[in-house]
């Protein structure tokens, strides 16, 4: 039996309300109003969850903020600049670009996802950025500007962590230093420079 256009409208606003409240819990767990057991446990509720009433009953207790923080991140100024940070990408494609402000420790999560971190146009702190890297059944892209001196040293578990980058600036010139380390289980990790011939 052909489905009609009131379920059709059920279903479509169940979905979007499904991917709106995945969002909102990833923003809330970057922003360490959840714990990782939290975020695991809700995001199993999420996709068991039949209406949209019962999408939101799983965020009503958090705090409202969060969208607000992200938004204000990059305008701080650098004396305030935050010392740590966190995305987190689950079971999505995320891309991160632009002129932004990546804290000196940043938390990568990257859970059956696609993501793709472009530090090009980043204002790096001075001295060493490090990204600590958590790959699950995912794929990750780094890529960083010419004149930037990247460290690659996460443990790997059945995956393929490439370091593309051939021509560095030598130990002790001063250059920014970004360091990767971390976990990467049955995933796939891609450092590489940005040339003109590179595009998205």
């Amino acid at each position: 039996m052909a489905r009609s256009g009131r379920d059709t409208g059920v279903v479509v606003s169940l979905e979007r309300e499904r991917e709106r409240t995945i969002e909102l819990l990833s923003q809330h767990f970057a922003y360490d109003n959840l714990t990782l057991d939290e975020l695991e446990h809700r995001m199993e509720l999420v996709y068991r969850a039949m209406s949209v009433p019962a999408l939101r009953e799983l965020t009503k207790d958090l705090p409202g903020d969060a969208p607000a923080a992200a938004a204000q991140a990059v305008a701080v100024p650098d004396a305030f600049a935050p010392e740590r940070g966190r995305i987190v990408s689950f079971m999505a494609e995320t891309r991160r670009r632009g002129l932004w402000r990546p804290p000196r420790k940043l938390d990568l999560w990257c859970i059956m996802s696609d993501t793709r971190l472009d530090l090009t146009e980043a204002q790096l702190v001075p001295g060493v950025t490090e990204i600590h890297l958590r790959a699950v059944m995912a794929a990750v892209k780094v890529i960083v500007p010419p004149g930037v001196r990247v460290v690659v040293q996460p443990s790997a578990f059945l995956s393929s962590v490439n370091d593309e980058i051939d021509d560095q600036p030598a130990v002790g010139s001063g250059a920014p230093v970004v360091r990767i380390t971390g976990a990467v289980v049955m995933a796939e990790v891609k450092v590489a420079i940005r040339r003109r011939e590179l595009t998205d």
